[in-house]
């Protein structure tokens, strides 16, 4: 019989599989995140999946937490490389967007937040160059993800949260670079979470 961290991990799949199909806001996600972190059997999470559509079964299977784009077999154009540059401003990628293999993000006296939960990976690896100058550049990947982060700070911080080993073949996404007199932040969050939810989760999995 399932143990209760595996039903656990089951239902908050379950979950997010239905907040991608639409069946749950983000406020209804989060809340029903708090319950299942909260339940003590199997029976308190299988309510949490009470009254919600039947998904199909690609989208019911086990799946990581991240969405890959389409192939377009071997004949697509590989996607080019995507700039942001923030100078005393603010940029903010979220939602659904498609990520580039390699991505360069350069914020002067701005801020620059990469919100990779709900966006289309190119199912290869991922490579984010940072600089951040008197700024902040944050980015937000899925759980399920391959991390590594590597970086120099003067006077600032570069900073990682990455809770996540994630498995052997999902796509690894790197982020190099530099920071002075700002900040850096890796953070691993699962899709709706907020900040202080994620470390309350990281808590409880202790």
């Amino acid at each position: 019989m399932p143990s209760l961290e595996i039903e656990r991990e089951r239902t908050i799949q379950a979950l997010c599989a239905h907040y991608a199909s639409d069946h749950l806001t983000t406020q209804e996600l989060e809340l029903r995140f708090d319950r299942a972190y909260e339940a003590h059997d199997a029976n308190e999470l299988r309510t949490l999946l009470i009254n919600l559509p039947t998904l199909p079964p690609m989208v019911a299977a086990p799946a990581p937490f991240y969405w890959m784009a389409p192939d377009l077999g071997s004949g697509a154009v590989a996607l080019p490389e995507k700039r942001y540059l923030a100078m005393m401003s603010e940029v903010k990628k979220a939602g659904t967007w498609t990520v580039s293999p390699r991505t360069v993000a350069t914020a002067i006296m701005g801020t620059i937040r990469l919100d990779l939960r709900e966006a289309l990976l190119p199912g290869t690896d991922i490579e984010i160059e940072v600089t951040a100058v008197m700024a902040e550049i944050i980015i937000i990947v899925p759980p399920g993800l391959r991390l590594e982060c590597d970086g120099f700070a003067f006077m600032g911080e570069f900073e990682s949260h990455n809770t996540d080993a994630g498995r052997r073949d999902s796509p690894l996404v790197r982020v190099h670079g530099s920071c002075v007199m700002g900040a850096v932040r890796v953070q691993m969050r699962l899709p709706g979470e907020s900040k202080l939810e994620a470390w309350r989760r990281r808590r409880r999995e202790r």
